[in-house]
């Protein structure tokens, strides 16, 4: 297709029906876009269609998205992965953005801000170096809609400064801005203050301008939160007046009518609250202001109301104040009891009640409220913030301030005891105190790690929390108590002992059945988190101790998720699909009476979600879920593979037929698992061997996703089957993968973690034919197109090779053979430009090891030390290999290096099973291995592990063993080695 024919007309239509309810409709339409997104100058209608007012709002917007997700896949430039953008789409639309952001609504500038901020990543400023100028250009001294684009671009770009580490080219690029920005941006900032002034009865006109203040500040900000730039020390105090000005400034032109929407001037003050804690916690020494805004900011946080337009204001005031109470140069400030006690009756008290908006989400939107508590999207509320000050206190003051917040609680406690019915509020926010007095330190995977040593939580547990856990029928009028002991229990599951928390596992397991969203889900949580919980090494609950409560767990949780009245409401739990796949990793083989049943449910909640999927995590927990059952089970009862295939095969079939795309990649690895099974039975079973040939077509590779799992699948039709498939000529098909996968650069590791499998597992007869062909490949790809990603896994890949029949050099001999038959001596040139060089950049220990075994035994063959052309590489193939021996600081591994949630290019034992490792499954969290919403990895399946020279403990020994019996024929060679090389391999061959 010509780029002409991408027409705006052609893309309004696709992009409308990506809108449609019609999942079918939807398919296409992506499938379409998908396809003529490849084209040169695709971009270019799209970004005018987003531009263009008469597409329709819906349009525009779909436009607008996609755009900015186009972006995100298309733009970034990496040496290991190909340019598909041609440098007149890139200069097109950094010709456009700036000028699309300043016109378009709101609406669509957040989803082309994300693309802007994109674009200026990568190419700012080196490859865009007017886009600074561009922006002071357009700024109006008249025209505040469009300056008002103009900051919110600028602002795109220099908000990813916040988060970002220190650099040399980080600073430059800041500099750089600093240089063309400030002066404008000073004289923008001094005409906003002075239109305020002047249109302070006009409510139109200051809703726009306040709005600039807003973005000026958020500004400020950003050209702050590295370091204090000289332009800005040398105008503090004119900044500083400002600040203090509109932060006092109360107009009832611009008051805002909506009490739970902020208005532009909350804004405001929510913004210089953030300047003033970064300077507070930054740059206190220059901020001689600090004083004043103390006192400025303690007055408006006991003047503000609690409506929820004032939450941002009084979150980032509370903050501001922490940071300053935790600076002890500010102790005195605070260190009189009557301060305490103000503190906390007038600013933490008042902040501490459940918001009337919070108990709404409880009924109206459970499992939005507890991501909201779980994810930490509650860390800039009210509640947040209040605890945060409490614990700035106590950093500070501990005893005063424990003693202060304990009369709150015992008089709340008091109130609740009074009237249960009519005061839960008040043992809600008792409750709340305790968290907030007790926890001194805290992380998500073992919630509290340190304690108020004058807080005894496991009596407050037992005085307290336990009568809310009892009867699952309790609080029926006030399901938030209950929500509040369970989440008690989890915060505080490091600290209880383990008598307490014995005595709430059956509590727990009993609440799963709970008929509030909320309190099921928080008993999913909690039994999750207890089931991973660790002392002094070693699981709380053992596998006998998950036992008995195992089926009634489940069953629990089955019957919640049976209520479900479409696929769409029974994906959207996903804490209680975690809780099945955590029972089920914790039970281990003790899972084996229960997995038919268990079996059964998991695959028809798979098949209905099959029909729409809607939560990626949901669906990782399931697949994670029937993986465990899948390898417990069999680890039990080998037998039990048969009832698996029955059972999730015609799921699977459909799933392919229907091509669920997001399923794709877990389908591939479960048939990867459930094959492996078959190892001890020696042959591919024959339903596999028909499975072949479609997982070899195009149409599954061309999917990124797919490619990750469908290796890891071919792998194990390798480690079951790889004689049979050389035997029947179905290698060929495998190694067409082979030599598609290596073309590409994104994709050419998972090439060679194939290759590596064909190469372990297939006979050095029937592999010998194919050697030469592999290598002529690889090095057409070395000559064409070489990263550095590439040459190392080049370099293992031949070592790997001469690894083959160590005792009899059988890889070497084979390596050779190949290499001549491409071009006499090509090796040894190869040795000299390429391979020598790149060998320290191997990373992992099996992998280094592979290459000092491989390349010992290349250095010490007759081949080797016969020839005159390699004879002079001894030395420097010595040199490198002891250098890799004396380098202990590399201990990355090869999938961090390549960023790739594959299988892995071959770490470890070809003889091993590929599962992961019991200890690797007792604290396995999800969210840390591998899962991304394209591709996860399922954690319970493990890897083929590889190792060309298993019986080799290490790298060293290997050199050893290998080099001694030739030390004579490698004694002049050694002799031209530095001294420390020197050493090193001398001690190795004396050892």
């Amino acid at each position: 297709m010509s780029a002409s024919a991408t027409s705006q007309e052609a893309l309004a239509a696709s992009l409308q029906q990506t809108l449609s309810p019609n999942a079918q409709e939807r398919k296409q339409a992506e499938q379409y876009l998908s396809s003529i997104e490849q084209t040169a100058h695709f971009v270019v209608p799209l970004l005018q269609l987003v531009s263009n007012q008469a597409s329709g709002d819906n349009v525009r917007f779909a436009a607008a998205l996609y755009f900015k997700n186009f972006v995100k896949r298309r733009w970034p430039q990496s040496e290991d992965a190909e340019d598909t953008l041609s440098a007149d789409d890139r200069q097109a639309v950094k010709r456009e953005i700036v000028s699309l952001m300043i016109t378009v609504p709101k609406r669509l500038q957040l989803q082309i801000g994300e693309a802007v901020s994109i674009i200026a990543d990568n190419d700012f400023p080196e490859q865009w170096p007017e886009l600074i100028s561009t922006l002071v250009g357009k700024l109006s001294a008249t025209d505040y809609h469009v300056n008002n684009g103009i900051l919110q671009t600028a602002h795109t770009v220099f908000r990813e400064w916040r988060s970002a580490f220190r650099s040399d080219r980080l600073y430059t690029k800041i500099n750089y801005v600093l240089g063309q920005f400030t002066d404008a941006y000073m004289q923008v900032f001094v005409t906003t203050d002075r239109l305020i002034d002047q249109h302070a009865g006009d409510a139109a006109a200051l809703g726009v301008l306040l709005h600039s203040l807003m973005l000026l500040c958020q500004i400020y900000y950003d050209l702050n939160c590295q370091d204090l730039p000289p332009f800005f020390e040398d105008n503090m105090g004119a900044f500083m007046d400002t600040f203090h000005k509109y932060l006092v400034y109360d107009n009832a032109v611009v008051a805002s009518s909506d009490d739970d929407v902020a208005g532009d001037l909350e804004e405001v003050k929510a913004s210089i609250c953030e300047i003033l804690e970064l300077y507070a916690q930054r740059y206190e020494e220059e901020f001689t202001q600090l004083p004043r805004f103390v006192d400025t900011v303690w007055k408006m946080l006991t003047t503000l109301g609690i409506a929820a337009k004032y939450d941002t204001v009084v979150s980032r005031a509370m903050a501001f104040l922490c940071t300053v109470v935790r600076n002890p140069r500010y102790r005195s400030m605070f260190a009189a009891n009557e301060t305490l006690t103000l503190i906390c009756e007038r600013i933490v008290i008042p902040n501490t009640a459940m918001p009337v908006a919070d108990e709404e989400l409880f009924e109206d939107d459970p499992l939005q409220f507890v991501r909201r508590d779980v994810e930490g999207s509650e860390a800039g509320s009210r509640r947040a913030a209040a605890a945060a000050l409490v614990g700035a206190l106590l950093d500070q003051f501990s005893a005063e301030t424990t003693h202060v917040i304990s009369a709150y609680i015992q008089r709340d406690l008091a109130r609740y005891a009074a009237d249960p019915a009519a005061n839960w509020r008040d043992k809600d926010v008792a409750l709340f105190l305790v968290t907030s007095v007790a926890v001194v330190a805290s992380v998500h995977s073992l919630g509290a790690t340190r304690v108020n040593s004058l807080v005894d939580v496991a009596d407050f547990f037992n005085t307290q929390i336990v009568q809310h856990l009892r009867d699952v029928g309790s609080d029926a009028a006030a399901p938030v108590l209950k929500a509040d002991a369970i989440k008690y229990v989890v915060t505080f599951r490091s600290q209880l002992p383990r008598e307490v928390l014995v005595q709430a596992l059956p509590m727990l397991a009993a609440h799963l059945a709970h008929s509030d969203a909320v309190v099921a889900s928080y008993a999913a949580i909690a039994v999750e988190r207890l089931l991973v919980l660790k002392r002094d090494g070693l699981l709380l609950f053992a596998p006998a101790d998950v036992e008995p409560l195992a089926q009634p767990m489940l069953a629990h949780i089955f019957a919640v998720l049976d209520r479900a009245d479409s696929p769409q409401r029974l994906a959207e739990n996903e804490y209680l699909m975690k809780a099945v796949m955590r029972i089920v990793l914790a039970a281990r083989t003790n899972i084996l009476p229960l997995a038919p049943a268990a079996l059964a449910k998991l695959a028809a909640i798979l098949a209905e979600v099959a029909k729409n999927p809607s939560n990626p995590r949901f669906s990782h927990f399931l697949f994670e879920a029937l993986a465990a059952l899948a390898r417990f089970s069999c680890a039990a009862d080998s037998n039990a593979i048969a009832q698996f295939e029955a059972t999730l095969f015609p799921i699977f079939q459909s799933i392919l037929q229907d091509d669920v795309l997001e399923f794709m990649p877990y389908l591939f690895q479960i048939l990867a698992q459930l094959l492996s099974v078959h190892h001890a039975a020696g042959g591919l079973p024959d339903a596999y061997v028909s499975l072949l040939p479609p997982l070899l077509q195009p149409t599954l590779w061309s999917a990124q996703a797919n490619i990750p799992a469908l290796v890891r699948l071919l792998q194990s039709y390798l480690q079951i089957g790889a004689a049979q498939l050389a035997s029947t000529g179905q290698l060929q098909p495998i190694l067409g993968v082979f030599q598609r996968l290596i073309a590409s650069r994104a994709n050419d590791h998972h090439g060679f973690a194939l290759l590596l499998a064909i190469t372990q597992f297939t006979p050095p007869d029937a592999l010998a034919q194919f050697l030469k062909p592999i290598l002529t490949l690889c090095l057409t790809r070395l000559q064409s197109s070489r990263t550095a990603k590439f040459t190392r896994s080049f370099v293992h890949y031949a070592a790997s090779v001469l690894c083959i029949g160590a005792h009899e050099a059988t890889g070497v001999t084979v390596f050779f053979d190949a290499m001549d038959a491409i071009q006499p001596g090509l090796l040894a040139t190869l040795l000299g430009n390429v391979l020598i060089e790149a060998m320290p950049t191997v990373i992992g220990r099996v992998e280094r090891k592979a290459v000092v075994v491989g390349f010992s035994l290349m250095v010490v063959s007759a081949r080797f030390q016969s020839a005159p052309a390699y004879v002079p590489l001894t030395a420097p193939v010595l040199k490198q290999l002891a250098d890799m021996l004396m380098d202990t600081t590399v201990t990355e591994t090869k999938a961090v290096a390549e960023k790739s949630t594959v299988d892995g290019s071959s770490t470890a034992v070809a003889a091993a099973s590929a599962v992961a490792t019991d200890e690797d499954l007792d604290s396995l969290e999800i969210e840390t291995s591998g899962y991304q919403a394209s591709y996860a990895k399922l954690a319970t399946l493990g890897e083929i592990k590889i190792d060309p020279c298993p019986h080799i403990v290490d790298a060293a020994n290997g050199l050893s063993q290998i080099l001694r019996p030739a030390r004579a024929q490698l004694a002049a060679a050694i002799q031209q080695l530095p001294s420390e090389e020197q050493h090193f391999i001398t001690t190795a061959l004396s050892s």
